[in-house]
């Protein structure tokens, strides 16, 4: 959602659940749904899934078993598309696994940043003679025109913050091969610890912004990362052809110490750069409880939490967290609570024989949240009690 425009607001799913938020969720907004294990929560998260285009991502079961639910349920699932955490981390089960892709999560993310750069790039047209005999340029020639047209359709790409900044620390216009230093790398800022460089995805930025200027295919692949120590960000660009620029980007694509907590992060971050900006588009993390187990690591939770917020308020996108209540640290959960902007707490009451689903939306930003407790009742689908309040 841009600055200053009035975010749109759009269908949850549950039409007593719309009404009673005065027509939906707002636009951009990231929903933390804190659950009851008991409470057959699945049906809820179904149904919030069955609307607009729904990136989801599943930790605990296969995509194939969500769709199979689903439709039980008699919900919608052809906008239904996934990023299958579970088969993918799953190490126990994973030599039963089919091959999926030839290419790895990172060359995955490098490729698609490659493509749009170029496309971006070439969308600006240039004036066929601007690089003209570019490999007899000195290099100080280099660093004037191209540098300084690298740096403005770079900036205009990704929308990069002023602190960010990236120059030409080593130039061969004959061979084609250059070095850029890129200080304030967004991609790795806030991250620490890492022994190799992972920034795949600016990599492919940078690759595809030489192949489009200098009409000919480059391939990138970074030295030195600010996630593993270094004060910025050093990439090698090279034709793609040249066997030692291969060499590098296969291991580069490849890492071999990564933790498997780290992995899974970057995993999933890259993935969300799938999501574009559209009037349609969710995003369902089933669940982040599985997040939150796994990572040991309260700042690295926080740069994920950032990341998901970052994504869903750029794309205008809804996103649901679905967290397992009272199973985490109070502090990791008020800090998820705090940064989503609704939060919806759905419990159970058992009194007797009676066994009552409680609903209680304690937080929607920028709107007056519901007062009272709604009553949920699961079958098929959710339908809220709103005739009396529950006290």
């Amino acid at each position: 959602m841009k600055t200053g425009q009035k975010a749109i607001i759009k269908s949850s799913g549950v039409p007593l659940l719309d009404n009673t938020l005065g027509g939906g969720i707002p636009g951009g907004s990231v929903v933390c749904c804190l659950i009851n294990p008991k409470s057959m929560a699945e049906v809820l998260i179904y149904q919030l899934a069955s609307v607009g285009r729904v990136l989801y991502f599943t930790t605990e079961r296969k995509p194939e078993h969500v769709i199979q639910a689903s439709q039980q349920l008699g919900f919608d699932t052809k906008n239904l598309s996934f990023v299958d955490i579970y088969s993918k981390f799953n190490y126990e089960d994973k030599e039963k696994q089919p091959p999926t892709s030839k290419k790895n999560l990172y060359e995955l993310s490098y490729t698609s940043a490659k493509h749009d750069a170029k496309i971006f790039t070439e969308s600006v047209k240039l004036p066929k003679d601007t690089l003209w005999k570019f490999e007899f340029w000195t290099k100080e020639k280099v660093i004037e025109i191209l540098g300084d047209l690298c740096n403005k359709i770079f900036t205009k790409l990704l929308k990069t913050r002023e602190q960010s900044s990236f120059q030409f620390s080593h130039i061969d216009p004959k061979n084609k091969r250059f070095t850029i230093d890129f200080k304030g790398c967004p991609e790795c800022s806030d991250l620490s610890g890492f022994k190799d460089g992972i920034c795949y995805y600016h990599a492919g930025l940078f690759a595809g912004l030489l192949s489009s200027l200098l009409d000919s295919e480059m391939s990138a692949y970074e030295t030195h990362c600010h996630a593993a120590g270094g004060e910025y960000c050093t990439f090698v660009i090279g034709p793609g052809g040249d066997k030692d620029i291969q060499d590098n980007v296969a291991r580069f694509f490849n890492p071999i110490s990564m933790r498997k907590d780290d992995e899974i992060a970057l995993f999933t971050e890259h993935s969300l750069k799938q999501v574009r900006e559209s009037e349609d588009n969710r995003i369902m993390i089933d669940n982040f409880s599985f997040y939150i187990d796994l990572i040991d690591n309260r700042d690295k939770i926080r740069r994920l939490l950032n990341q998901v917020y970052e994504i869903t308020s750029n794309t205008d996108s809804i996103c649901y967290l679905y967290i397992f209540r009272d199973t985490h640290k109070k502090d990791i959960e008020n800090m998820i609570v705090n940064k989503c902007d609704v939060v919806f707490d759905l419990d159970v009451t058992v009194s007797g024989d009676n066994i009552t689903n409680l609903l209680i939306v304690s937080k929607i930003r920028g709107m007056i949240a519901p007062t009272k407790r709604m009553k949920v009742h699961i079958k098929d689908r959710i339908i809220l009690d709103t005739s009396q309040e529950v006290v």
